[in-house]
């Protein structure tokens, strides 16, 4: 146990706690270990049951840790999960107000970022369910607001298929809440789309799908990118009326 040691005069539950959090972030315990009884890690780190309790009791909380009863319970490494980074996210831009320009640049940042996973990981089946979604997306072509409104719906459901491709469960706890946020925003920023609009944002899908499926990192991401400048300014726009 080299990572475990005696505590030195320090916020004896602080040290404790991140005395054995560094021992299960470094792969010393890994998921599904058990660790020392309590008794053990008293004597290994030289404090009271009273703070090893604690301390224990907090990485439960902080979710690295799952206690279990019986005769061979004890406190195991959980896996390590970005559920409670995906629920904080969700809370904090609940309660957030955020401007355009902090919607366009966070955006045109990840977004072109994530469809370059997507040229290099994509499968054939992703990529005709990609076109599937473009056939729904054109057939909001001609329904005034009504096809706006639902295109934008769709284009949110597009994007979480773009991230199952990506495969990097970073941007999947990062961009999930926020691709559910945009709801929000959609409602206050771009509820005065219509057929133009709704045009507009269909070309520059199919120019997107098109690179995926030609498997080009840098046209794919070009048109991304023009998309995103429609959503700027359709932003500025209706913000300026």
């Amino acid at each position: 146990m080299g990572k475990l040691g005696k505590v030195k005069n320090l916020s004896l539950v602080e040290a404790v706690t991140q005395k054995i959090e560094e021992a299960i972030l470094s792969g010393e315990y890994k998921p599904g270990d058990r660790l020392p009884s309590t008794r053990d890690l008293q004597g290994i780190l030289g404090v009271s049951l009273v703070t090893i309790r604690e301390s224990l009791a907090i990485l439960e909380q902080k979710g690295l840790l799952k206690a279990r009863k019986g005769a061979k319970g004890g406190f195991f490494v959980r896996e390590i999960s970005t559920k409670p980074l995906t629920r904080s996210l969700k809370m904090l831009l609940h309660h957030m107000v955020l401007s355009h320009r902090e919607l366009y640049e966070f955006r045109i940042s990840n977004e072109a970022a994530v469809v370059r996973l997507v040229v290099q990981k994509a499968d054939s089946e992703q990529i005709e369910i990609f076109k599937q979604f473009l056939e729904e997306l054109k057939g909001c072509k001609g329904n005034g607001h009504e096809g706006w409104t639902r295109l934008v719906e769709i284009e949110q459901e597009l994007r979480k298929e773009f991230l199952k491709a990506a495969d990097n469960r970073i941007y999947d706890a990062v961009l999930i809440p926020i691709i559910d946020g945009l709801h929000q925003y959609a409602a206050q920023y771009l509820s005065e789309g219509g057929d133009r609009e709704t045009q507009l944002a269909c070309d520059h899908w199919e120019g997107v799908i098109q690179a995926i499926a030609d498997r080009d990192e840098e046209g794919a991401s070009y048109a991304v990118k023009k998309l995103l400048f429609q959503f700027r300014d359709l932003i500025l726009e209706t913000s300026e009326e």
